[in-house]
């Protein structure tokens, strides 16, 4: 989080934080909202844009500063209403279905107090998207931590965003690795896109060639599974983009690219050359954005293309070594794991033994309980031992390795779950290893009859 060429400030002093949101209708949400910051934040802010049910009621039951402001089709206009009702020198605007971690809510008090002698504005953190289940569907950057500055306000009636009104540069801090605001909205996304839409169209009868609207419009239209819709109003949207802003990271420019590329890559009609020329295009303008190689990546080994496969999923997860995921490679960042596995059925397919291993291993450091990576890696041993004569050798070396590396052998669990993937993979040498060397008699008798094999 230290700006270079800085000397990291003195932490001392009070530092106090207005915690700020819009609502309407959040009484599922409200009370958590509240919560994570009781304790960290001096004020709580809540402004209702209309609500029908017992979000108010809720909010100031638990203390908070509840306003009301008509809702007049402008989250700008809402937010800043907000922002005016704050007395504290630090805002933390999350919305209702946003809010920390028990653990990173106690952390933020700590980084906004390092920021308080800077020339810092805004704090950077990571967010992460939960579906219904909880599982991560992909990692951004937001900056939701700013100065109460009078000239600090939101812009935009839909996809409002942070501006300096009288045009100077907010000077933002990075605390994506240390802070992250978890997301629950997609899980009820259907009701906000209706009210988006309206929004988004609303403006573009006003501007028709407004890019960032028309790339809004095209997620809307990928999201109700409208693929021809969401290419033809993409396209437009990134042939829009100003040639200055070609090389800024954000919603409006490298994501409306990556949404494109996504949704020609979904589409079984799309011709390949057309894929690849906006390929080339977007990685031209956006080189740090490792989303676009894992998408090429995944879309050639869907259509069994291992080679391309595998140079596309390497490139990506070099450029995001190398760029990180600040602002960018949002995808990736929440599908590593995912990426790991498609590597190394790539690498397999190709021959590429050792890569396959490699990858395997780093899945099964994470979770040993996958069975479809067990089995890759199970089948890489099995052609690599067997095909230079090692055999029954090599097959007690593979036995020896995954006791020591990922599994415990004196659980039954374990031995049961090595087994089976041994079988599957057709590993004849370690299926008949792990049942001479890891069960008893009765175990195996037992365990052969559960798995209706005899052999």
């Amino acid at each position: 989080m230290q700006e270079k060429g800085r000397k990291q400030p003195e932490i001392e002093g009070i530092v106090r934080i207005s915690q700020c949101m819009i609502v309407k209708n959040e009484e599922e949400n409200i009370e958590r909202a509240l919560s994570w910051g009781k304790g960290i934040v001096s004020e709580q802010i809540v402004v209702d844009t209309g609500s029908t049910d017992q979000t108010m009621e809720i909010a100031r039951r638990m203390g908070a500063k509840v306003y009301e402001f008509p809702w007049i089709n402008d989250f700008a206009a809402a937010k800043n209403y907000a922002i005016s009702k704050a007395k504290y020198e630090w805002i933390a605007f999350l919305d209702a279905d946003e809010y920390f971690s028990h653990e990173d809510a106690q952390k933020l008090l700590y980084y906004v107090k390092g920021l308080q002698n800077t020339s810092y504005d805004n704090l950077m953190t990571s967010l992460v998207n939960l579906d219904r289940r909880g599982n991560i569907m992909s990692v951004i950057t937001q900056c939701r931590i700013f100065r109460n500055l009078p000239n600090l306000r939101y812009e935009g009636k839909i996809h409002e965003h942070l501006i300096m009104t009288d045009e100077s540069s907010i000077v933002t801090a990075d605390a994506s690795k240390e802070l992250t605001i978890c997301h629950t909205g997609y899980a009820k996304g259907e009701q906000k896109r209706i009210r988006n839409r309206s929004l988004i169209k609303a403006e573009l009868l006003k501007n028709p060639n407004d890019y960032r609207m028309l790339g809004y419009l095209g997620s809307d239209y990928h999201e109700s599974k409208q693929y021809e819709k969401a290419e033809q109003t993409l396209r437009k949207a990134l042939s829009l983009i100003p040639e200055q802003e070609r090389k800024l990271y954000g919603q409006a420019t490298s994501r409306t690219a990556l949404l494109l590329l996504i949704t020609m890559a979904e589409n079984p009609k799309t011709d390949r050359l057309a894929l690849m020329e906006i390929y080339q295009r977007v990685t031209d303008y956006w080189p740090g954005e490792a989303d676009y190689d894992y998408i090429m990546g995944r879309y050639y080994v869907s259509l069994g293309d291992f080679i391309h496969g595998e140079q596309h999923l390497k490139q990506a997860l070099d450029i995001l070594e190398k760029y990180g995921y600040g602002n960018q490679s949002a995808l990736l960042s929440a599908e590593i794991k995912k990426a790991w596995e498609l590597l190394s059925v790539c690498c397999f397919n190709n021959g590429n033994l050792s890569g396959c291993v490699s990858y395997g291993m780093m899945l099964l450091k994470e979770d040993p309980y996958l069975m479809s990576t067990l089995m890759v890696l199970l089948r890489a041993f099995c052609k690599d031992l067997e095909g230079s004569g090692q055999g029954e050798e090599g097959a007690v070396q593979v036995a020896a390795l995954l006791g020591r590396t990922f599994y415990h052998y004196e659980n039954l669990k374990d031995r049961l779950f090595v087994l089976r993937a041994a079988m599957a993979a057709d590993y004849r040498s370690l299926v008949q290893v792990i049942k001479k060397e890891l069960f008893t008699s009765e175990e195996l008798s037992a365990v052969e009859q559960s798995l209706g094999n005899n052999k």
